[in-house]
């Protein structure tokens, strides 16, 4: 583990290892020591009572070549954020022990003197029962479940909307169309809690178009027809991919859903774990896909427990990747997925929800109360608080007490990576009249995947590119016009026929999650680095005092999806209620 050391001045003085927490063992590749190395100097930073912007200087000693040594810059970059320290890279022979390729030293001020946040201002004088933070389908699940058990609830949302990441418009040329900006799909096989809310407010579903075939653009740009449930490219090739596809299904299944511990695979980047078993390049581009279209990574960017726990909530990388009957993506709701939490948000009483209610600080220095600071200076009271916000905006509000140091740990490494939705409206479904379902996977980008989103009831013919990871990235550096120029030239040589594309080709609805501020700048799902489950994922669900912590990211089952959100937001509402009774 890190080594500390206090100069004189209390200056701190820390040695990072590329070592996993618990085992201490060390991985082959490159990136795994790199996002380690940068794990143990952030828990050293806690433990000193301090963080990573009192970074005065970090230097790391590498003994990887040219290639490695430019990745590890793209690490650095994701761990420090908009801190800017003094930085510098020591190419070395050989470091303390042979297998390390990197070791990482800073130097940083000690810690600075507790100073008490004030909370007073305006002062609501009332004191809730609960005050739930964020109208989410989070937050507003579990503002539901608790005005139902008799509860008095506040609910602050920072927008001035509800639904958090489910947000559906109407098209403009065609208002009886809706699309979702946000969150898209559900199941009723195993998306119980979510099923049932929207069967409640009375919402209809649109099954995804699974029939005819399905196209992957591979690394040279060439298209591969198949059917819908099989894989793509010659004989060889698939059952490569069939190989590799059941090795992750394997083990995903063997971890327990509500305490995945697997040292090992936690100390690998996705990417190392798919090298480990040997993938080929058309493998591990296949692979990316998942990882970006599911999280926004690239698979060098998230450690390997993370992403195969996170598909198994969803009861497996198969399951979660389907558009068939139990899968992820089988059902859309005809008037928005946001009319679930406008009607949800409607049944509540009078008084209940605050929009444009950013909360800034928690206070709980008081006996029996916590109070809730927002934006404006107004300050709430309350017996109980649930957060349901993602937990990058976590790292937004100043808690007193500070939070204890693994659970600190936990919301600092929480990350997002690139995830931008582009509708591309149509004036009929041309790729249907060729015999293709609208699924279309992409090794180039810019769009990695595609789907048809369509509202055939509606006449709202749809195609939604999911923008994500680098190929995203870069084409969001595109002006407005690249950018939908970029798209329609992709879809076009999928379909083998850019002018029939551009013919039918009515207009664009995108929406950068990215900038989103109080989506934590991302959706759908944070997710971790290598060694951080290990280190600390045992605290996601734990409250601290009388804050409670809801969010999709923390649910056990059908995590970064809505089902994953309703049923956090329950979960806690229930811990909740045993407080009152």
């Amino acid at each position: 583990m890190a080594q500390v050391s206090l100069s004189t001045g209390q200056a701190l003085h820390i040695s990072s290892p590329p070592q996993a927490p618990i085992s201490a063992q060390v991985p082959a590749d490159y990136d795994s020591q790199v996002l380690l190395a940068l794990l143990n100097l952030h828990q050293a930073l806690l433990a000193a009572g301090t963080g990573v912007a009192a970074i005065a200087q970090l230097t790391l000693y590498t003994t990887a070549g040219d290639v490695e040594q430019r990745r590890h810059h793209h690490h650095l970059q994701r761990f420090l954020r908009s801190h800017r320290p003094v930085v510098t890279v020591v190419p070395v022979p050989q470091l303390e022990k042979a297998e390390w390729q990197v070791l990482i030293t800073a130097q940083a001020s000690g810690p600075a003197p507790a100073l008490p946040r004030d909370v007073s201002g305006p002062e609501d004088n009332k004191v809730w029962d609960v005050v739930v933070i964020g109208a989410g389908l989070a937050g507003l699940a579990a503002a539901d479940q608790l005005v139902q058990a008799g509860l008095s609830v506040q609910v602050l949302e920072a927008r001035d909307r509800v639904g958090g990441r489910t947000w559906s418009e109407p098209l403009a040329a065609n208002p009886a169309a809706v699309v979702d900006i946000g969150a898209s799909w559900l199941n009723e096989a195993n998306q119980t809690s979510l099923s049932r809310l929207a069967r409640r407010v009375g919402v209809e579903f649109i099954e995804q178009n699974t029939a005819g075939n399905c196209l992957t653009q591979d690394s040279a740009g060439a298209m591969h027809t198949f059917a819908y449930g099989a894989l793509p490219f010659d004989a060889a090739t698939q059952a490569h991919l069939g190989e590799i596809r059941d090795i992750v299904e394997a083990d995903c299944q063997q971890l327990d859903a509500a305490d995945p511990q697997h040292d090992e695979l936690d100390s690998l980047t996705f990417l190392a774990y798919l090298q480990r078993h040997n993938a080929s390049p058309t493998a591990i581009a296949t692979c990316s896909i998942w990882t970006r279209a599911m999280l926004g990574q690239e698979p060098q960017d998230v450690s390997a427990l993370y992403f195969l726990h996170h598909c198994k909530s969803g009861g497996g990388l198969l399951q979660m990747r389907s558009d068939r009957a139990g899968g992820g993506q089988h059902l859309r709701v005809r008037q928005g997925t946001q009319a679930i939490s406008k009607a949800v948000a409607a049944g509540l009483p009078a008084g209940t929800l605050r929009l444009g209610a950013p909360v800034t600080a928690i206070d709980q220095s008081r006996p029996r109360c916590v109070r809730v600071q927002t934006a404006d200076g107004t300050t709430v009271q309350a017996s109980r608080v649930i957060s349901a916000i993602p937990s990058p905006v976590l790292r937004t509000i100043a808690f007193t007490p500070a939070l204890p140091s693994r659970k600190q740990l936990l919301l600092d490494s929480y990350s997002y990576g690139y995830f931008t939705k582009a509708m591309l409206v149509f004036k009929t479904p041309f790729w249907v009249d060729r015999g293709f379902c609208g699924l279309a996977q992409s090794f180039t980008g810019p769009a990695s995947i595609i789907r048809d989103c369509s509202s055939p009831a509606d006449a709202g013919w749809v195609l939604t590119c999911f923008l994500c990871g680098d190929s995203g990235r870069r084409w969001s550096l595109l002006d407005d016009t690249q950018r939908v120029d970029a798209l329609l030239d992709q879809v076009g040589a999928l379909y083998n026929d850019p002018e029939l594309v551009r013919s039918q080709y009515l207009t664009t609805v995108t929406h950068n999650w990215s900038a989103e501020q109080y989506s934590g700048f991302g959706c759908p799902c944070p997710s971790l680095a290598p060694g951080v489950l290990s280190a600390a994922g045992d605290v996601l669900r734990e409250s601290f005092g009388r804050v409670h912590f809801a969010g999709t990211e923390t649910s056990v089952h059908w995590k970064g999806f809505m089902e994953g959100a309703v049923r956090s937001g329950e979960r806690e509402a229930e811990q909740v209620k045993k407080f009152f009774s």
